[in-house]
C-alpha cells in the first residue's frame, strides 16, 4: 500500500517553499526533496547544469491611468540583440479589443501605437503576427484567473541561430473581469521587468537499484520538474511527491530486476524544457546505453480530475499503461505524445509513457468560454492560485497508484514490458500510407513529375518490407540489448525530425521529417514555393528514414 501520509506531507513540504523559478525557493525545494528521498532509502545525488531562463519579474499596467493587474509570460523578450535582456521594457499605446474572427482578418491601418486585447492563453503565433504588423504590445484575456504561459518554440537553451526565433513583442495576461472594464481607445501603459539570464540549476537524481545479480539490468528514468508558477502544488509538487511515494514502494519489491533513476530538474516553464535538455546532453551516452523507458510525472491529483485513460503513450508503451490501470475504472483514450512535457529524449528514441494520469472535464466556466481552456489540469494550472486547494488527496492517491503500478511492471519486466512490434507496425503503416499518396500523385507540372519519379519512394517501401521480416524475427529471438536499441531507432524515426542529440521545435506534433513535410505539402497551394519546398523536404526525409532503417539492420 502506498504511504498516503508520506505522499501528502511531501506535497505540502514542497508547496511550502513557494514559487520556484531559479531562485532561493527553488534551491530550498531541492533540499526538501533530497531529504524525502533519503528518508525512504534511495541513493541521492545532486549536480548542476547550465540553463538559459527568462522570466517577467514584474508587470505594471494602467488603462487611462487606472491600475490593472497583469502578469508576464516566460520567454517574453528574452534577448536584447544577441544578449540576455535585463531590466524594464516600457510601451504605450491605444487599446484595440478584437474577437477571434476580427483578429484573424486584422490588418493594421495607419495607426502605429495600437495595443491589442485578445481572448485566450498567450501564444507564440499571435505574438509573431503582432510583431509582423508592428503593433506595440499584446494583452491576453485568460478567463477566470491569470494563466501564465511560455511564448517560445526554442526547445531548451538556445544554440547559434535560435536568436531570430524569439519574439520581441511585449505582452502580458489579465483576467476576464478586468478585461471587461477596458474599452477601445483607452491609453494603455505597460512596463515589464525582464530577467533573462544564463544560470546553473540543480538536477536531483535518486537511484533505486535492482536487487538481483544481473549484469543485464537496464534503467527506467522517472522524470519531472520542480519549477513552478506560484506554490505549484499541482504543477508540479504533486508529481514529485508521487515519485517519493513510489520510491518507497519500489524499495519493498523483492523481485526488482532493473534500476530506477528518479530525475528532477528546473527550467521546464521558464526555460522551455532547458533542465531536461541539459541533463539529456550531459548524460547522453549513458541514456543511450542503459535507459529503456521514460516515465514522466506531472500534475497528478487535481480537484475534479475524474477522467482516466487519456494519458499520453507510445504504441510500445500502451500495453504497459493499460496494465497500470488494472483494477481502476477507466475509459481507454490514450493520446500520442507531442513535443511537450519534457520529452527531451525523442531524438535518441527512448520510449515514453505517462505525464499526467488524470484530467478535469471541460466546464462552462469563463476560462473555458473566453480563453478556450479545456478542463485538463483544472482552474489553478499556471496561476498564482496553484496551492493545496487544487489537490484532491484521494485523486492524488489514485493517480500515484496507477503511476506506481506502471513503474513496478517496468522494474520487474524491464524491456519485456514494451511492445516492439506495436511500435514498428504503427510507424511502418504511417510511412507506407504517405509514400503511396506521393507515388500516386497525378502531376500537372514537370517539377512535381520529377519529384514523383524519385527512386527513393519505392526504395523506402521495399526496405520497409524487408525490415518487417527482420523486426518480427528480432522481437522473438534477439537479446534485450538488441531489442532495446531496435526500439529506440524506431521511436526516434517516428517521433523526431532531428538527428540524435538535437531537439525539434517545442509545441508541435512529434513526427519524422518525412511526415512533417508531407503534412505541409498536402496543405500547400500547388506549384507554390511552399509546395515545392515541401517536396524537397519529403525526399530528404525519405532518405533519412532509409539510412535509419539500414542502421537498425546492422544492429
Amino acid at each position: 500500500m502506498l504511504d498516503q501520509t508520506l505522499l501528502m506531507q511531501t506535497l505540502q513540504d514542497i508547496a511550502n517553499t513557494g514559487e520556484r523559478l531559479s531562485n532561493p525557493s527553488e534551491e530550498n525545494a531541492f533540499i526538501v526533496i533530497a531529504e524525502a528521498f533519503k528518508n525512504v532509502g534511495a541513493e541521492v545525488n545532486i549536480e548542476r547544469v547550465p540553463l538559459f531562463v527568462s522570466t517577467v519579474d514584474n508587470v505594471r499596467m494602467t488603462a487611462d491611468g487606472q491600475r490593472i493587474k497583469a502578469l508576464g509570460n516566460a520567454m517574453t523578450l528574452p534577448l536584447d540583440g544577441n544578449n540576455p535582456r535585463q531590466g524594464t521594457v516600457s510601451v504605450q499605446g491605444h487599446l484595440r479589443i478584437l474577437s477571434a474572427s476580427d483578429w484573424q482578418s486584422y490588418e493594421k491601418k495607419g495607426n502605429s501605437d495600437e495595443i491589442v486585447l485578445l481572448n485566450g492563453l498567450a501564444n507564440l503565433n499571435d505574438l509573431r503576427k503582432a510583431q509582423a504588423l508592428g503593433l506595440k504590445a499584446v494583452l491576453f484575456d485568460t478567463g477566470d484567473r491569470i494563466h501564465r504561459m511560455i511564448v517560445s518554440d526554442v526547445w531548451g537553451s538556445p544554440t547559434p541561430g535560435c536568436e531570430s526565433r524569439y519574439v520581441t513583442m511585449p505582452n502580458a495576461s489579465i483576467k476576464h473581469s478586468d478585461a471587461l472594464t477596458l474599452k477601445d481607445g483607452m491609453r494603455i501603459t505597460l512596463e515589464l521587468v525582464i530577467n533573462s539570464r544564463w544560470t546553473t540549476s540543480p538536477v536531483l537524481m535518486a537511484h533505486v537499484r535492482h536487487n538481483e545479480q544481473n549484469s543485464e539490468a537496464f534503467t527506467a528514468i522517472v522524470t519531472g520538474h520542480i519549477d513552478s508558477w506560484g506554490d505549484g502544488a499541482l504543477d508540479n509538487a504533486s508529481g514529485i511527491a508521487a515519485m517519493v511515494a513510489s520510491a518507497k514502494e519500489i524499495l519493498t519489491l523483492k523481485n526488482r530486476k532493473h534500476d530506477v533513476c528518479y530525475v528532477i530538474w528546473s527550467g521546464h516553464s521558464h526555460g522551455r524544457y532547458a533542465g531536461s535538455t541539459a541533463w539529456h546532453d550531459k548524460h547522453f551516452n549513458w541514456l543511450n546505453e542503459k535507459v529503456f523507458l521514460n516515465l514522466n510525472c506531472d500534475c497528478l491529483g487535481a480537484v475534479g480530475s475524474t477522467i482516466l485513460g487519456k494519458t499520453p503513450v507510445m504504441a510500445s508503451t500502451a500495453a504497459l499503461a493499460r496494465k497500470a490501470h488494472e483494477g481502476i475504472s477507466f475509459t481507454e483514450a490514450f493520446t500520442r505524445f507531442n513535443r511537450s512535457c519534457d520529452q527531451s529524449f525523442m531524438s535518441m528514441g527512448i520510449p515514453s509513457v505517462f505525464s499526467n494520469i488524470s484530467e478535469v472535464p471541460p466546464s462552462g466556466s469563463v476560462s473555458m468560454k473566453v480563453a478556450g481552456l479545456s478542463g485538463v489540469y483544472g482552474p489553478y494550472w499556471h496561476t498564482t492560485d496553484d496551492t493545496m486547494q487544487g489537490i484532491d488527496p484521494q485523486a492524488l492517491m489514485r493517480d500515484t497508484e496507477i503511476f506506481t503500478n506502471g513503474l513496478i511492471q517496468s522494474v520487474i519486466e524491464g524491456p519485456d514490458a514494451l511492445d516492439l512490434m506495436a511500435e514498428w507496425n504503427e510507424f511502418s503503416t504511417t510511412i507506407r500510407e504517405k509514400l503511396n499518396v506521393v507515388k500516386e500523385k497525378q502531376c500537372t507540372d514537370s517539377i512535381s513529375e520529377a519529384f514523383v519519379n524519385e527512386p527513393i519512394w519505392q526504395e523506402l517501401l521495399d526496405k520497409l518490407s524487408e525490415m518487417n521480416i527482420v523486426i518480427q524475427k528480432r522481437a522473438v529471438e534477439a537479446n534485450s540489448q538488441v531489442k532495446v536499441q531496435t526500439l529506440k531507432h524506431i521511436v526516434a524515426m517516428a517521433y523526431s525530425a532531428s538527428a540524435p542529440g538535437l531537439q525539434d521545435k517545442a509545441g508541435q506534433k512529434a513526427r519524422s521529417l518525412l511526415v512533417e513535410a508531407f503534412e505541409k505539402w498536402t496543405k500547400a497551394k500547388e506549384e507554390s514555393f511552399e509546395y515545392f519546398s515541401a517536396w524537397t523536404a519529403m525526399v530528404r526525409g525519405a532518405n533519412q528514414l532509409f539510412a535509419q532503417l539500414k542502421s537498425i539492420e546492422r544492429l
